[in-house]
């Protein structure tokens, strides 16, 4: 029998090449068990003590008893699901070495298993944000707190909480049962309830200076990461004042140039000196003035040219030149129909910004679907609402002096498409914006040895190094346009490839960090599985004004949506408490399957009517997620912070002292706690009359 029976009894499934065979066993087991649930319950509870040996295995806690209990499990399960028993010994006998080098050695040849087991939500972070510790802090109310969390790996907080595209959020386990966590406008809330935070104590001077060219998410970000260990920073911005694309390319409906103001106040704080107004001749005149090292932080602020006849018409304008034309003050006039070339964020804003400038229709098209836009789903909502027309699977063409604009179906259309829409296009148009791209201004790299590649600065991915020694860059300028957080994450990794350079010593790894402790929260609430819905200006009131769409969350109910949070930083998600509860036969847990087969417990309501208290599921935890709690003659199990069950406890006949909970006695049985007779009587005593017995 070969690797692919462990996933046979999911049909149409195989193991693939290269699958950890315990992992797929794991998987077949509890896929086994969790089909079970109608089936007697010994066989129930031998596939969930099989699958829950297996994922103690997974996990690195196995051992040779471990492999000895699964063989004996193969040969008992054969009474009750001969399959199940078939694939367990296959796997065992054909794969013992496998078997052997997780449970003994605590190696997994395919590198699948054994693997620490971050909140997913932190993993989709680009600035690697502790995001199940900022939502604690909120639900305690400790704005501070909370806000010195982001400002660990973000000092842009507030700014990302209204503008970041929330990778975060489809990470959420949440997602996978209900609503993901509003995790966005949480961060801009704390941003808002908090006072800024003060910058940590900068240790002594080092002596060393760096020079960071351009001051957008980026270039602040690095400068502060390295200001604040103890280096003189300088920024060197060409433009009126900082902020790079936040404030040249982003809406002041959706980022206020006074929230951007504060940020930006607060890294000076930090120790930065920005030089406005300040072009720089070439990064290499920076090195001639005793600066140690240099980031090229030169984001991408020139609109790409379309490449299509006509685009040097007066009438035709790069989406990013008119954005950065509106926020310098300027008040360009378009309309009243707009036509926007392009599907990303640039675009959209292009497209909404225009309708405050005077257009009256304003249209978007796009090469491929609507499905396949770059820009955020709810940007596109927003602009939809406010009346802008999108369509899809049209390519430019050409731009005519009579401010018409031919374009020709995409070659992605079905034949149905062109039927139904033709194979061209051709649309009247009083101004036209270019949202198909950006780029840099690059002649400050003469004379240096940076290599440029395609319109963007080459630089190493992990440490930002270019091809010229000091020399550093990343954001926009070395990855393509993306995202502030995404630019914020390329600045906090340069700054320690920097610090390290400029000290003479290895970047040093961070160092871990303290989980936030968990909340106590009502278990109805923690079950809740919708978020609320972020309340907006009503369309018609936007259009004429930059006024904030989003009027963000209530404090009460910023509270309420951190509590849902599920801690996936202590629950790993291993489901051994679930199979532990099943072994007894209680079935008081239960856990869904969320995105990459990672469980989730999101029901804590349900506990309420089955646990018996026993604390097999807090023994079992290896995280300590799950704890046990006695006091005053009542045990209360308590999972990632909420109390799930709580229930009276007897008292031992002999000593007095409660050990046992009346439900766990009556489910179990006397004999079992009080090792003989119907007397309630607990472990220690009932072992001292056991010796006493003996010795007689």
């Amino acid at each position: 029998m070969d690797q692919g029976i462990a996933c046979l009894d999911k049909p149409g499934r195989s193991a693939p090449a290269g699958d950890c065979v315990v992992e797929a066993m794991r998987e077949a087991m509890r896929r086994r068990w969790r089909e079970a649930e109608a089936a007697p319950r010994a066989q129930r509870q031998a596939l969930a003590r099989a699958a829950r040996l297996i994922a103690e295995i997974t996990l690195g806690r196995g051992s040779a008893a471990h492999l000895d209990s699964l063989d004996h499990l193969a040969r008992e399960l054969g009474a009750h699901d001969a399959k199940a028993a078939e694939m367990l010994a296959a796997s065992l006998a054909t794969s013992r070495e496998a078997w052997v080098a997780h449970a003994l050695k605590g190696d997994c040849p395919d590198g699948t298993c054994l693997r620490s087991r971050a909140a997913p939500c932190r993993t989709a972070c680009p600035a690697d944000i502790d995001i199940p510790g900022f939502l604690a802090h909120i639900a305690r109310r400790e704005y501070d707190d909370s806000l010195q969390v982001i400002a660990e790996d973000n000092p842009l907080p507030h700014s990302c909480g209204l503008v970041c595209p929330a990778p975060c959020e489809d990470a959420c386990l949440r997602g996978a049962t209900g609503s993901a966590l509003f995790i966005r406008p949480l961060k801009a809330l704390v941003a808002e309830q908090s006072r800024r935070p003060v910058p940590p104590a900068r240790p002594a001077p080092t002596g060393r200076r760096i020079a960071v060219v351009g001051s957008g998410p980026a270039g602040l970000t690095v400068a502060y990461y390295l200001a604040v260990k103890g280096h003189q920073v300088e920024i060197f911005e060409a433009r009126e004042q900082a902020g790079g694309m936040m404030r040249y390319g982003i809406p002041a409906y959706r980022l206020p140039p006074a929230i951007l103001d504060a940020e930006i106040e607060h890294i000076r704080r930090a120790g930065v000196t920005i030089r406005t107004g300040h072009a720089i001749r070439t990064a290499a005149d920076l090195r001639a003035q005793g600066f140690d090292a240099v980031y090229l932080a030169l984001g991408l602020q020139l609109s790409r040219r379309t490449g299509i006849p006509g685009e040097d018409l007066p009438f035709v304008r790069g989406a990013t030149d008119f954005l950065a034309s509106v926020a310098r003050g300027e008040d360009p006039r378009v309309g009243p129909r707009v036509l926007v070339i392009g599907g990303g964020n640039t675009a959209v804003d292009a497209a909404m910004t225009a309708l405050r400038q005077g257009a009256r229709q304003v249209t978007m098209v796009y090469r491929r679907r609507r499905a396949e836009m770059p820009a955020a789903p709810h940007e596109l909502a927003l602009a939809l609402a406010e009346g802008v027309e999108i369509r899809d699977l049209w390519v430019p063409e050409q731009v005519l002096p009579d401010r018409r604009v031919v374009f020709r179906r995409s070659p992605n259309a079905t034949e149905a498409e062109r039927r139904e829409g033709g194979e061209t296009l051709t649309l009247e148009v009083d101004h036209v914006l270019a949202g198909v791209g950006q780029e840099a201004a690059l002649s400050c790299l003469d004379g240096t040895r940076v290599e440029i590649r395609s319109g963007y600065i080459v630089a190493d991915p992990v440490t930002a190094a270019t091809a010229e020694p000091g020399i550093y860059a990343g954001g926009d300028v070395a990855h393509g346009a993306s995202t502030v957080v995404a630019a914020v994450r390329a600045g906090k990794t340069a700054a320690a490839s920097i610090d390290a350079f400029v000290m003479g010593r290895p970047a040093a790894a961070p160092a871990p960090r303290p989980i936030v402790p968990m909340v106590a929260t009502d278990a109805v609430q923690r079950s809740v599985r919708l978020r609320p819905a972020m309340p907006q200006r009503v369309a018609h009131e936007r259009r004429g004004n930059y006024s904030p769409i989003e009027l963000g969350l209530t404090e009460a109910d910023a509270r309420r949506e951190a509590s849902r949070c599920l801690r996936c930083d202590a629950c790993i998600g291993c489901g051994l408490c679930e199979l532990v509860c099943s072994e007894l036969g209680t079935e008081a847990l239960h856990m869904e399957e969320a995105a990459g087969g990672r469980l989730v417990f999101d029901d804590f309501t349900h506990p309420s009517r089955s646990c018996i208290g026993c604390g097999a599921c807090a023994a079992a935890c290896p995280t300590g997620a799950i704890r046990i709690e006695d006091e005053g003659g009542s045990r209360a199990t308590v999972i990632t912070g909420t109390v799930v069950c709580r229930q009276p406890m007897l008292t031992c006949e002999s000593c007095g002292k409660y050990y046992v909970t009346a439900a766990q006695f009556g489910r179990v049985g006397a004999r079992l706690h009080g090792g003989g007779g119907l007397h309630r009587v607990c472990p220690d005593c009932a072992r001292a009359q056991a010796a006493r017995r003996k010795a007689c």
